[in-house]
């Protein structure tokens, strides 16, 4: 009889603790790194890239189509910081600077590509900029609406410019805020619409026609893609399927990033 309840012991055990697979397969929600930046957990889905038809204001170059994104990553919780920009670098670029934790801007997506490399050195983790694909799915959270928000967005919920602001209390800043100041997406993501255009890994060039998996953007070709819009611009251009594109040393001061990295 103990031999038997050694063994019922052993496989009330068993099922008790989750297994090395499961544990792996379920990465911590969050991750800071060591200087100060905070990460969260995208999971792996699928969703319909780009705008419908009836999206008003949406542009030719959105077609939609569905993908499938088959490996979860972390995302910045928000655009990297002017403070976080000096750990590594020796100017700061950036048009607005003076407040604590402003996004460094008038930066050119070759320039985001030596702060990763310093970055990596330090942390040792896979960080990179977003793939177009991954940042619009991480901006919309599951929503399949103009922003994250809803259909209409306005000052009170990101920096943007909107001239048609009825609120007179909440005219447009005409300059970036500080980040984390304006609400977060479903998945914890700030300033996913305004604030600064975002830099993404992909070249820019026409949507695939059907539906794609792991999508990398065209091989080749002189410009980078952008993402977001920024306080310089209408909501038209803040909406989650919008696009815009820079050459690879392009910088404007409406121009920042955000990384990501897949879990090791």
């Amino acid at each position: 009889m103990r031999r038997f309840a050694y063994i019922n012991l052993f496989v009330a055990l068993a099922f008790s603790y989750p297994s090395q697979a499961q544990q792996k397969s379920e990465p911590p929600k969050s991750y800071t790194n060591g200087i100060g930046m905070k990460f969260v957990w995208i999971p792996p889905g699928n969703f319909m890239m780009g705008s419908p038809k009836e999206e008003k204001q949406r542009n030719a170059n959105e077609p939609q189509h569905k993908v499938t994104l088959t490996k979860g990553f972390y995302m910045g919780v928000s655009t990297v910081t002017q403070e976080q920009w000096k750990e590594f670098m020796a100017k700061n670029p950036s048009a607005f600077a003076g407040e604590k934790n402003l996004p460094v801007d008038s930066v050119s997506w070759s320039d985001c590509q030596e702060f990763i490399k310093k970055l990596k050195e330090k942390d040792k983790k896979s960080y990179r900029l977003p793939t177009e694909a991954e940042w619009e799915y991480a901006c919309r959270a599951g929503t399949t609406t103009p922003y994250h928000f809803g259909v209409t967005i306005s000052t009170k919920q990101a920096n943007l410019h909107d001239v048609s602001e009825k609120d007179k209390k909440n005219l447009p800043l005409l300059k970036t805020t500080p980040v984390n100041s304006f609400p977060a997406n479903a998945w914890g993501l700030h300033d996913m619409h305004g604030n600064v255009w975002q830099w993404c890994q992909d070249s820019y060039g026409d949507y695939p026609q059907n539906e794609f998996v792991d999508p990398q953007g065209p091989k080749g070709g002189a410009n980078r893609v952008l993402r977001g819009g920024s306080w310089f611009y209408s909501p038209d251009c803040c909406r989650s399927a919008c696009r815009s594109w820079g050459e690879l040393g392009f910088r404007n001061y409406s121009i920042g990033f955000r990384l990501c990295f897949f879990p090791d």
